[in-house]
């Protein structure tokens, strides 16, 4: 389908044609829209990201792979909603919407520069036991007590809480989300929203904290 058929449409009618690339016989025409609304509003983006960037210390190349980051995001997530825009048009609004999509890209990309996971942690299925002779002989009994009630709150709970926690157990990072990735895998495997996982975290730590007050 040639991208030009769709040159002179309205940048709302555009919009709708990317929404319905999901439905059967639309996704070509969801890219030509796609195509013409990264090419309406692509000039204007990238001069953005450059002041944005500059603003930062950072330079074009740089720009350049935010704002097709931010296209990138739109593509995914269509979901400019003009009603709570403050913009005096429809096109306006969009230039803001795009602008603000590219800040947060800027602030997730430095986060990934910064971040201390390396793209290749695993769901975690299985609690794994210490290996005992890294720690020094007076340690030992403390560590497989605490092993063993741990274990044992988490026998009480669901196959899915026990896969949440000892999936945060093992690559959890103070002050860092789990990688995107990771969260994706416990969201599609486990067949729960991300405030679900949050949730069942929340009652797996609280298990085992009663667990260790008791047995402790």
């Amino acid at each position: 389908m040639n991208w030009q058929e769709y040159e002179d449409e309205t940048t709302e009618d555009i919009i709708e044609y990317i929404k319905m690339k999901e439905d059967d016989g639309f996704e070509e025409a969801a890219q030509a829209a796609f195509h013409v609304f990264c090419f309406r509003f692509g000039e204007d983006l990238v001069r953005k990201c450059e002041v944005i960037c500059k603003n930062n210390g950072l330079d074009k190349h740089v720009a350049a792979m935010i704002s097709q980051r931010t296209f990138h995001r739109f593509w995914k997530y269509p979901k400019y909603n003009h009603e709570k825009s403050r913009a005096a048009d429809y096109d306006t609004g969009v230039k803001f919407y795009l602008y603000r999509i590219a800040q947060r890209e800027l602030l997730n990309w430095r986060n990934e520069q910064n971040s201390p996971y390396t793209g290749e942690e695993e769901i975690v299925c299985e609690m794994p036991e210490p290996d005992y002779n890294n720690y020094a002989v007076e340690k030992r009994g403390v560590l497989k007590k605490r092993y063993e009630i741990v274990k044992k709150a988490l026998d009480r709970l669901s196959e899915k809480h026990r896969i949440i926690y000892l999936t945060y157990e093992a690559h959890f990072v103070e002050g860092h989300n789990l990688p995107g990735h990771l969260l994706k895998r416990l969201r599609e495997e486990l067949n729960l929203t991300q405030s679900s996982v949050r949730f069942y975290r929340h009652q797996a730590n609280e298990k085992i904290k009663e667990y260790i007050e008791i047995y402790g």
